[in-house]
């Protein structure tokens, strides 16, 4: 939750700004926190804080518990310290920590899409106005004809930590699996092509109701309670009780691409794929959400880890993954490029990484 107060101070210092030796005096958000103690018995706090641009852990030594009890998750604090490198990562060694009550600008805590906005938003508009069937375009003109929604819409996260965890992630998501989707309705008969192209502009509008992104990507009540499958096909009932004379069965259809998107029920899909338009619809949205998953993997290695070609085992693919064939580091004199630079060590193999 953003806290209001009379003072709003503009963040200045970035994490990846941070660098052994900095002296830090700045808001952060706290991404997680917990308490321990050392051998005598004193107890510190560990954090993890956070920006737009990334984390660092953090710790206060000689924490009371009331700054143990008084610190909370998704808050904002305002901390004062220094950088120090521990077992070869950047760590802030705090002085003094507090909860921070003013105004803050969300836009410095919370990554954004490297896609522009506005026209992400041009974009999906004119996907919108390609669909020819007349009751789903009126499902489709229901919400995006609604300017609280398209808001919404065009500046959710897709996910709080996975793929798209960032503002402008749920339309940039959407806008990809709807362009593949028509890709694929174009290449293969006996695809509804407006059927599942509806179903990708939709599949995931439950997220605008399952997330707060206001500083912190959280999960709302709604998000708990209920999830963004069921949300979403709740949301799209209600617009098709809007369209007068809808088609029962085409009902049906809509909400089962919906309901089955995730593919597997331990995956939180209540149904399973049945339809060809959502065993495809299924694919895409797996396929764009691995590919982002990748990027985002790949370009969150720090700069220590540069010289590798292997990133290290990631949580989601249960793997190292490679980061792709390196970039020559340096020149000859004559301007060629060497090829030194190019060649891995002779005993380098990489079956060994896994």
């Amino acid at each position: 939750m953003i806290l209001l107060g009379k003072k709003e101070r503009m963040k200045s210092l970035y994490v990846s700004g941070l660098c052994d030796g900095t002296r830090v005096d700045d808001i952060f958000l706290v991404c997680s926190k917990s308490q321990g103690y050392t051998q005598d018995g004193s107890p510190f706090l560990r954090m993890k804080l956070g920006d737009r641009t990334g984390t660092i852990d953090a710790i206060k030594w000689d924490a009371n518990e009331a700054l143990c009890n008084g610190i909370a998750n998704d808050e904002f604090v305002r901390i004062r310290g220094i950088v120090t490198t521990y077992n070869g990562k950047l760590q802030i060694r705090m002085d003094s920590i507090r909860p921070y009550r003013d105004k803050i600008d969300p836009s410095d805590f919370l990554p954004r899409s490297e896609k522009d906005i506005d026209e992400m938003i041009a974009e999906i508009l004119e996907v919108v106005d390609s669909i020819k069937h007349p009751q789903l375009r009126a499902v489709l003109d229901f919400f995006f004809k609604d300017q609280d929604f398209l808001s919404r819409f065009s500046t959710a996260p897709a996910a709080q930590k996975i793929h798209h965890a960032y503002v402008g992630g749920l339309i940039e998501h959407s806008l990809a699996v709807a362009t593949m989707c028509d890709i694929v309705a174009s290449r293969y008969s006996n695809i509804d092509r407006d059927l599942i192209v509806t179903g990708a502009i939709l599949h995931d509008i439950g997220k605008i109701e399952e997330f707060y992104w206001d500083g912190a990507i959280r999960y709302s009540d709604c998000g708990h309670l209920v999830g963004h499958v069921v949300g979403g096909m709740e949301m799209i009932k209600d617009a098709i009780e809007h369209v007068e004379g809808f088609d029962p069965l085409l009902k049906l259809i809509l909400m089962h691409i919906i309901l089955s998107h995730h593919g597997q029920k331990e995956w939180g899909s209540p149904k399973r794929p049945k339809s060809l338009e959502a065993i495809i619809l299924h694919h895409i949205d797996d396929l764009d959400a691995k590919i982002n998953t990748f990027k985002q993997a790949v370009g969150s290695e720090t700069p220590e880890d540069e010289s590798s070609i292997w990133t290290e085992r990631h949580w989601v693919f249960e793997r190292p993954l490679f980061k792709g064939m390196p970039k020559p580091k340096t020149s000859s004199s004559n301007g060629d490029e060497s090829l030194e630079d190019l060649i891995l060590e002779p005993d380098f193999d990489p079956f060994t990484k896994d």
